[in-house]
């Protein structure tokens, strides 16, 4: 009886919210992390940036210009 509370208990409402901006949060995360692999940034750190500011990470990374390689970094 006292694993159907625990049960009933998880199905709340405020459950279903919180895993839901876990998986938006870790969407919009992938998404800004993207977005600056293909400027030449950090992959992880605008994947955190995004993931804990999600629109905010999201901006940013869209105004940034990307990021020139040096002379030493060309083929």
């Amino acid at each position: 009886m006292e694993m159907l509370a625990v049960l009933i208990e998880w199905s709340s409402r405020w459950t279903i919210v919180m895993f839901a901006g876990l998986a938006l949060a870790i969407i919009l995360g992938t998404w800004a992390g993207a977005v600056a692999g293909r400027k030449g940034r950090s992959t992880q750190l605008w994947f955190i940036l995004g993931f804990f500011l999600p629109i905010v990470g999201l901006v940013i990374i869209y105004i940034l210009k990307p990021v020139k390689p040096s002379e030493g970094e060309k083929k």
